[in-house]
């Protein structure tokens, strides 16, 4: 696949996690050990799974796998991510769902001035100027003005880890495809979304605080405080249920119908993981077994 397609693929997850916690603070209720991986066990499993929640995209510098994660990687036999990123036919996908429904524009959605200042971004990002991506949902193109959020070359876990399962001869799923993501985000009206991405083009060094912060919080592996600063710095619409609880509530006999197959190794975006439904909380009200790995 074309790098730039998957730059893409990585920050739509980032956008996904990123304004999942919009205005939400019951969905941080359930606290939980701070763990960035934890054991699934029980129910019907011979063996156990693992899961690992991860942030999508972040700067060289910042990326981490500890011990304990290589070695619950060592001892899987799949690696399953939100998306099989080992999939062939993924950057025709996404180009086949990328773009807007109803006929939509950037360039109407946008002020004038707005659309040239994304335009110099995804120029940089990408070599091509936005109006190759005009068609494309507003939160899509926001993935390629993140970019310029890193300071460092970028670090992406999801192709780390496909990476290693491939020198491992590990066989690489995914939970969910590009169409029911892109979907999910299409559940948000355009003009919202092209709303955020205006906030996000006029605030450029205030959302690239907010994504160092976010960063900082996932090294030190507390996911509850993650989700939490997510809950204190958004507002407005309420993205969560689209974009984290739906989706985590559909994972659920995915995971667990997967698990019992073969020892499995989950990654998905750490805003996922806690909260009354996120994948922790709904995979023990399923029945398993889920314990922090420190």
């Amino acid at each position: 696949m074309n790098q730039r397609l998957y730059s893409l693929l990585w920050l739509l997850g980032t956008i996904l996690v990123f304004l999942a916690g919009c205005k939400t603070s019951e969905s941080a209720a359930v606290k939980s050990d701070n763990s960035l991986l934890w054991k699934i066990e029980g129910k019907n499993l011979k063996v156990p799974s693992y899961l690992l929640g991860t942030i999508h995209i972040l700067p060289q510098k910042d990326f981490f796998l500890s011990d304990a994660m290589k070695q619950a990687l060592a001892n899987t036999q799949q690696v399953v991510l939100e998306l099989d990123m080992d999939d062939p036919a993924m950057g025709m996908n996404m180009l086949q769902n990328a773009s807007m429904r109803d006929g939509s524009t950037l360039d109407k959605l946008l002020s004038t001035e707005d659309y040239q200042k994304l335009d110099v971004l995804v120029k940089k990002s990408t070599g091509v100027g936005v109006e190759v991506f005009n068609k494309w949902q507003p939160m899509l193109v926001a993935s390629f003005a993140m970019q310029q959020m890193m300071d460092n070359q970028i670090a992406s876990y999801e192709m780390t880890l496909v990476g290693m399962a491939k020198e491992a001869q590990k066989e690489v799923k995914g939970l969910e495809s590009i169409q029911e993501q892109t979907e999910a985000m299409a559940t948000i009206p355009y003009p919202q979304q092209a709303k955020y991405l205006s906030e996000m083009l006029n605030d450029f060094d205030k959302q690239k605080a907010m994504f160092g912060k976010m960063v900082e919080l996932y090294k030190s592996q507390n996911i509850n405080a993650l989700l939490d600063y997510m809950v204190e710095q958004s507002g407005g619409i309420d993205f969560s249920t689209v974009l984290l609880n739906r989706r985590n509530h559909k994972w659920i006999p995915k995971i667990g119908s997967i698990a019992a197959e073969k020892s499995s190794f989950f990654a998905v975006g750490a805003g996922h993981l806690p909260g009354k439904d996120g994948v922790l909380t709904l995979l023990r009200k399923a029945g398993y077994r889920v314990t922090a790995v420190l």
